[in-house]
Formats: structure tokens, C-alpha cells, sequence
């Protein structure tokens, strides 16, 4: 995406942790409870259609779960995030993920030792441990906090957001890009959508693509993977409950 990302990411360290602790800004928006329901495309070489739920749910413990399960047939994810809202930001306790293509299966859990600033990662049969710092997102909630920072702030094409992200025993740089403006149609109607696209920086065979719909609580719409190797993943939205009526 932009030729910046790169620059930023070779910045010392502590330069950058800076930068992302800036960025991370607390955000005006609140947390709202739903279900959303959704089609998901897959394309693994054969072309599979199938359903995806993705849900926010508030513990009685005051603590939240999100949650996205999709399947179609010989495929399957599954990804799920708890974590308390405090101060406005999001801070992880505990995340998952299952994603099962034919025989092949992979595994992966990050539970956040806040106290000791750690994170222990599992994934295919190891573990290990890894230091993180405040603000430290899991794979999932950051999306969530994409959203909540997209209801916060007025939207400039080409503005960035970015986030530190606990990943495969790293912190990484997690960077989107504002995109312009795109009309989705639902069964619940067309909504002028946010497009929004993850910037891993020049040279990645990988995309993702979000769609976020001001008008839905900025809310997803919309999100196209493409991998490296030719296969592809996409979710529409058909339903949307808010369980906090």
C-alpha cells in the first residue's frame, strides 16, 4: 500500500511503539452488542458457498466475546477474541483460532498476561513466550477498534490507522488505509460503505479488503481476502441484531 509503512516499520523500535501509542487513540464510539449474519465465498481452487456468523457478546462478568464462524462443506473458521473494554480502548484476554481446509487443520491461542506484559502463543504444538506492550490488539479485536476509530473521526481518503497486534509470536504493525466509498447492496437495503483496505506494504501477494457502513454503526458489510496462493474468501452481510435493546 503506501511506500510510507515501509519507512515506518524500519524506524527504532521505541520510535515506533511511539507512533502506534498516538495512533491508538481513545475512541468516542461504544461497543453495541450483535449478531450478524452472512454468505461466505470460497474459493480453494473450487468455488464453495456457505454462511458466516459474526458476533459481539457482553459477559455478565462485564467482559465481551467476538466471535466470526464461517463454513462452506470441506472448509472452516473460526476466531474468537475475549477482552475488556477499559477507558475506551480494548485490551485482550484471551484469543483463538481454528481454520480447517479439507484435512489440514491449523491451531492457534494467545492468552495476555497484562500484569507481566506478556502473551504466550500455541500454535501446531508449540509454545512460547513473547513481551508485548499497552494497547496490544489480538488479530480480531483490531478490527473491532478499526471500527470504533472509524465512528470517532471524520474519514480523508488516504488517511492510515494502525495498531500493535500480537502475531505468530511478534508485535507487528497493523496498517489500513481509508480507500474512498463504495455502495453495497444487502437484503437490508444498499449502504454507501467505508472501503478500507489493510496495508502490508509493497510486495505482499495478500489482500484484505473491509467494507464498513456508517449507517449500520459502521458495522461490516464487506470482507474480501486474497491470499498468496490463488485463494480467495469473501463475507456479505444478510442479517444484523443488535442485542443491546
Amino acid at each position: 500500500m503506501l511506500n510510507i509503512t515501509n519507512k515506518w516499520c524500519k524506524l527504532p523500535s521505541v520510535f515506533s511503539l511511539m507512533l502506534i501509542l498516538l495512533w491508538s487513540h481513545s475512541s468516542l464510539a461504544q461497543l453495541r452488542p450483535f449478531q450478524a449474519i452472512y454468505t461466505s465465498q470460497w474459493d480453494l481452487g473450487i468455488s464453495l458457498s456457505g454462511q458466516a456468523e459474526r458476533s459481539l457478546i457482553k459477559n455478565d462478568d462485564g467482559s465481551y466475546r467476538l466471535t466470526t464462524a464461517a463454513s462452506a462443506m470441506v472448509a472452516s473458521l473460526t476466531e474468537s477474541s475475549l477482552f475488556h473494554f477499559i477507558d475506551d480502548q480494548i485490551e485482550p484476554d484471551h484469543y483463538t483460532y481454528q481454520r480447517k481446509v479439507l484435512n489440514k487443520t491449523r491451531d492457534v491461542e494467545v492468552k495476555f498476561d497484562w500484569p507481566n506484559n506478556k502473551v504466550k502463543n500455541t500454535a501446531g504444538g508449540s509454545a512460547w513466550l513473547m513481551d508485548i506492550v499497552p494497547g496490544t490488539l489480538d488479530k480480531q479485536s483490531v478490527q473491532l477498534l478499526l471500527q470504533l476509530d472509524l465512528a470517532a473521526t471524520p474519514i480523508i481518503d488516504g488517511k492510515t490507522y494502525a495498531y500493535q497486534v500480537a502475531d505468530g509470536g511478534e508485535l507487528k504493525i497493523y496498517q489500513f488505509i481509508a480507500a474512498g466509498e463504495d455502495l453495497i447492496e444487502t437484503p437490508l437495503g444498499n449502504y454507501k460503505s467505508l472501503r478500507i483496505k489493510r496495508d502490508r506494504g509493497e510486495g505482499s501477494d495478500r489482500e484484505t479488503w473491509i467494507w464498513f457502513a456508517p449507517d449500520l454503526d459502521y458495522s461490516i458489510v464487506r470482507i474480501i481476502q486474497k491470499e498468496a496462493d490463488g485463494k480467495s474468501y469473501q463475507i456479505d452481510l444478510q442479517q444484523l441484531t443488535w442485542l443491546d435493546g
